[in-house]
């Protein structure tokens, strides 16, 4: 199974690169636009990419890692040139589809909560992240570490501090100085780029996909060695062919999480030929093959029925979960039992508010409406035991972003027991013409929980919205978005645009309390994306019974002295000290 990877490493003199293709030449900065369909060329190295060959729907494999120093890059810093030319990596993939979810379900009386707050969602931090890389959409995610934050794209990647300075920014593909996973072999399609910070073990992580005409794909992995970026890398080039009953496939749209134990990627299995879905797949890499650039132990797992699987990505204490849409009523869990040498999956499906698929969502100067996919689920977290995820639904006329909160109830450690929906809700403008979609979500130390957004319609541009609850808020109540940027313009033609694919959301590992998000805009040259920071403000009601009293200081002095992101902390500095003890006493009632 070590033809599975490519065995380069750092020299002391630079980088030992994977020879070019004569089909494929060497360039300097991302490839223009206009030649991305002429370059596109066979795998010169089919062998590396051996089937993986599932027996009762599992396999294993292992790999041998490239010890790559981003320092030793002979460019630190490779931007596109500006242009409005894109790319749609779609029409680089063979044709594929995935199956609809159910829809026949009886409608049910369940409410997803549209009521808002009074949370006050305060934004921090802006600046620009990656901009137009001349492929469309973006596909934008974010990390976050104690002194630097990491943004992927399609497809490039690039390394910031939290002021806003970029340090470090590449193609994934092989068309950099050079490019991020080219050392490996990476040819000149990856797509689909996620990262996420591992705050168990300090490490960013970061997955890419590629697929090549040749009948080949790759699932690209690079694990820092630290928790700052800006060094030495573990990656990874593992084959992601799966062989299922003699037919091969390949995996799209990937979901990335870990836990304390492992690296969970997924994916949808298409057939090279565009005639035929697989399934949903998932990826359990053993954490302690990679984190000091051994060589990688994984075990792979089909999940026949289903698709668009996302990893929960777990804090402490907590176990991954994967999460997808089963049907209008339903959205449906997976725990992985023996992950990393015999999986096999155990599921609970959790009866949500009915619900279908979104409508496309109009933009302001444009008859191009944007794509707000398919209602499948966008990402999700378990932290404390609790689950959160989302997703866009139909509002009737418009598309919604959806969240939920389902209380794990010790399952899956205590395979036993089932989870149980605790509250949802959907972000519904109060404006009827208004669409928000494009959700990620995540949740902080305090329990306060973020949805940081896409929202749009034909009298605005493209914005990008975080709203947010506390966790004493009434059930799935949201407080009032707040608009961290807002595109200047929108794109053209009449066909739908994708707008995209995904957002994130992050907490800051520094105070676990301080959130950090992404999404798309546009301007004249073309698409960019927005890095933002917010928070939420505590509440002066710290026992959520509606009044601020003497039992509400009784809970703050209990919290007296340093304490990062607690609920008492009404002024945010780190303290629970007199200072919010005033600040209570204003509100006291």
């Amino acid at each position: 199974m070590t033809r599975l990877c490519c065995l380069l490493v750092l020299i002391a003199a630079g980088l030992r690169l994977a020879p070019h293709s004569p089909d494929a030449p060497r360039m300097a900065g991302p490839i223009p636009p206009d030649r991305i369909v002429k370059l596109r060329i066979n795998d010169p190295r089919p062998w590396e990419a051996t089937p993986m060959r599932l027996v009762n729907d599992t396999g294993r494999g292992t790999c041998v890692a490239s010890i790559i120093d981003t320092r030793a890059f002979r460019q630190q810093i490779v931007e596109p040139a500006p242009g409005d030319v894109q790319a749609r990596k779609g029409r680089m993939l063979a044709p594929h589809r995935t199956p609809a979810a159910r829809e026949d379900d009886a409608p049910n009386d369940l409410v997803a909560v549209e009521d808002v707050s009074d949370t006050p969602t305060r934004p921090d931090a802006l600046f620009a992240g990656i901009s137009n890389t001349g492929w469309d959409p973006p596909d934008c995610t974010v990390a976050v570490g104690p002194n630097h934050i990491v943004s992927t794209v399609n497809t490039s990647i690039a390394f910031f501090s939290k002021t806003g300075t970029k340090t470090f920014q590449q193609p994934l593909d092989n068309s950099g100085t050079p490019g991020f996973f080219e050392p490996q072999g990476a040819l000149n399609f990856v797509f689909d780029p996620k990262v996420i910070y591992d705050r168990i073990s300090g490490r960013f992580v970061v997955v890419a996909l590629e697929y090549y005409s040749s009948g080949t794909a790759y699932v690209d992995i690079a694990v820092s060695d630290d928790s700052d970026p800006n060094g030495t890398w573990y990656k990874y080039r593992t084959s992601s062919v799966v062989n299922v009953g003699g037919t091969n496939y390949w995996v799209d749209y990937p979901g990335l999480g870990v836990d304390a134990n492992g690296i969970y990627v997924t994916g949808n299995l298409f057939d090279f030929a565009g005639t035929s879905f697989g399934g949903g797949w998932v990826r359990s890499i053993l954490k302690s093959s990679v984190l000091a650039g051994g060589t990688a132990s994984f075990a792979d797992l089909r999940l026949a029925s289903g698709s668009s699987y996302q990893v929960a990505d777990a804090w402490d204490g907590d176990r991954a979960v994967l999460v997808h849409r089963g049907s209008n009523t339903s959205v449906i869990l997976t725990a992985i039992n023996n992950p990393f040498t015999t999986p096999s999956a155990i599921t609970r499906t959790i009866t949500v508010p009915s619900n279908t698929a979104p409508p496309d969502a109009g933009a302001l100067g444009t008859a191009a409406p944007l794509d707000t996919l398919d209602g499948r689920i966008m990402n999700a977290v378990v932290r404390g035991g609790k689950l959160y995820t989302c997703h866009a639904v139909s509002g009737t006329t418009r598309a919604l972003a959806r969240w939920y909160q389902v209380n794990l109830n010790s399952w899956p450690n205590t395979s036993t027991n089932m989870p149980s929906l605790a509250m949802s809700g959907s972000i519904s403008p109060a404006s009827t013409t208004e669409s928000t979609f494009f959700p990620a979500i995540a949740v902080n130390a305090r329990g306060d929980v973020a949805v940081v957004h896409a929202a749009s319609s034909t009298a605005i541009y493209p914005q990008v919205r975080a709203a947010s609850r506390r966790a004493v808020d009434a059930s799935g109540t949201l407080g009032a978005p707040v608009t961290l940027a807002a595109a200047t313009s929108s794109p053209g033609g009449s066909a739908t645009s994708r707008w995209g694919d995904y957002f994130a959301c992050a907490v800051d590992p520094v105070n676990e309390c301080t959130f950090w998000g992404i999404g798309e805009t546009r301007n004249a040259s073309g698409w960019t994306t927005a890095i933002n920071s917010f928070t939420v403000t505590p509440s002066a009601d710290q026992d959520g019974d509606g009044l601020v009293n003497a039992g509400d200081i009784s809970l703050m002095l209990l919290q007296f002295g340093d304490c990062a992101c607690c609920t008492g902390d009404l002024d945010q500095n780190g303290i629970v000290d007199s200072g919010d003890v005033s600040l209570l006493l204003l509100q006291f009632s």
